[in-house]
């Protein structure tokens, strides 16, 4: 076995933890989010599901955000449907879908995930609040933000999306679909190469003005094979600057 190759998604789900600082009011306590994207789903990924469940469990977020390619076989969605519905009863489960999901049908990801529990994020915006902390606006779709209180994350599938995100004010934006490109050769900051060299977005952390960009190396594959690049879930505490 080479030293960093995966083949089959049997290496442990990797969790990675970021820091985000918005422009809203700052708190003692900000907002915990766990971002999984590219599942990848078959009937043969049902450990992939119970890792991501297990995550959940341990890591307690404030809202799972599932960002697209959910699926890659529409045997598939027993299992998205079980792992939302396990996911939904600790805390709020939100869905965006993604290019996978279009070709195998976005209504029949769309009803799994309102049939267990979940969100469907393109249909209504989704507010978290409560007493001690600024409200978190949670998008699928960019829009003007300035005007509304509280922090503002557009949940996305595609990172391509981030400058339109960051001129109209958000404070975060997460993304993935690129997967880290797989095989990572070499890091310069941020970026992973040789993937990095095909789209300017393939990497990890970006900032554009004050916008941060948070772009998932995907917890599954269609085809499973990786060097160098662990497949992960986003764990993202977001929070206040201003007071």
């Amino acid at each position: 076995m080479i030293a960093g190759f995966e083949f089959g998604c049997r290496a442990p789900l990797l969790t990675r933890r970021e820091h985000v600082v918005g422009r809203g009011h700052a708190t003692a306590q900000g907002w915990r989010l766990l971002y999984a994207s590219d599942l990848h789903l078959t009937e043969r990924r049902a450990s992939l599901v119970a890792d991501l469940a297990t995550i959940v469990e341990n890591e307690q977020p404030d809202a799972v955000l599932l960002g697209g390619d959910l699926i890659d076989r529409r045997s598939g969605l027993a299992l998205l449907g079980a792992g939302v519905r396990a996911m939904a009863q600790r805390c709020p489960v939100v869905a965006v879908p993604g290019n996978h999901d279009a070709a195998r049908g976005i209504q029949l990801v769309r009803g799994v995930i309102g049939a267990c529990g979940g969100k469907w994020l393109p249909d209504a915006d989704v507010v978290l609040s409560d007493t001690q902390r600024p409200p978190l606006h949670l998008h699928a779709c960019p829009r003007a933000v300035l005007a509304s209180a509280g922090l503002h994350a557009l949940v996305a599938h595609h990172p391509e999306v981030a400058p339109r995100a960051a001129s109209l004010g958000y404070d975060l934006v997460l993304a993935g679909h690129l997967h880290g490109g797989q095989c990572v050769w070499w890091q310069r900051g941020q970026r992973l190469y040789p993937g990095a060299w095909f789209s300017r977005w393939n990497g990890l952390r970006f900032a554009l003005d004050s916008t941060t960009l948070l772009v998932s190396r995907g917890a599954a594959d269609t085809l499973p094979v990786r060097f160098r690049c662990p497949r992960e879930v986003l764990l993202c505490h977001l929070e206040g600057a201003t007071t």
